[in-house]
């Protein structure tokens, strides 16, 4: 069993960013992971700073913009670009208010908007999870429901492969150890209407139906919690420890 691939989504809904490697920190998410998040000015959460619901940020769920939009993060800047309609600004410092003011001008009805920060993470969970998917329980899912074979419709941050369908469920309460880093098992991830889209141009808007009705279950991947300061590479072995 092997650490095929990691990525991070540094802009909540938007695509991702690879990475070769990434520092763990214990009980924290990939640093960088879901750091920004653009929030509907017009809805108030109960709480104005730190962890908020997802239903308050936009996200492929609510608009095709998100996966048709094409993200390349560089270690200075990063280039958005839609139908040829592009946009470079710098990551350090996040530059929200043009990016905010080019996303209205290709979709004006997503009304106004604020960049939001959180260094913890706008995770989909309160508790700063990091999330495992297994390639081949995204394949047996592809063949069954007869979707496109993609693992970024689920937006996990570690892709394992080595390991039979399902076989990672087994895995809940156990502790993993991916590379020098260690995670504990937490719970299965339960699926919900982002997974319509596979960020490859094609959204099915009975995902969720078809993966209840050709396998009776609603999961895909595993939420993990870091245990350690460590370091993971693309690449490393992976092995459960207990």
């Amino acid at each position: 069993m092997k650490l095929q691939s990691i990525t991070r989504f540094p802009l909540k809904g938007f695509a991702g960013e690879r990475l070769n490697k990434s520092p763990t920190q214990r009980f924290q998410t990939l640093q960088g992971d879901r750091q920004y998040a653009l929030q509907y000015a017009e809805r108030n959460p109960p709480a104005q700073a730190g962890w908020r619901p997802k239903k308050f940020f936009v996200q492929s769920v609510q608009t095709d913009l998100c996966s048709q939009i094409k993200v390349d993060w560089t270690l200075e800047n990063v280039h958005f670009d839609y139908q040829g309609n592009g946009l470079a600004i710098d990551r350090n410092p996040f530059d929200g208010n043009i990016l905010i003011e080019w996303i209205r001008s290709l979709s004006p009805d997503l009304g106004q908007l604020t960049l939001e920060t959180l260094t913890t993470g706008f995770t989909d969970e309160r508790e700063a999870y990091v999330s495992l998917l297994n390639r081949s329980t995204i394949t047996a899912i592809a063949k069954a429901t007869d979707t496109s074979d993609h693992p970024e419709r689920y937006r996990g941050n570690l892709l394992i492969d080595g390991v039979d369908p399902f076989e990672e469920l087994s895995w809940v309460g156990r502790t993993l150890q991916i590379g020098h880093a260690t995670f504990e098992v937490v719970e299965p991830i339960v699926r919900c209407r982002a997974t319509e889209c596979d960020w490859h141009g094609t959204r099915t808007a009975d995902f969720l139906d078809r993966l209840d009705r050709q396998l009776d279950t609603d999961v895909c991947g595993l939420f993990l919690r870091s245990l350690d300061n460590s370091e993971i590479v693309e690449g490393n072995q992976l092995t459960v420890v207990s």
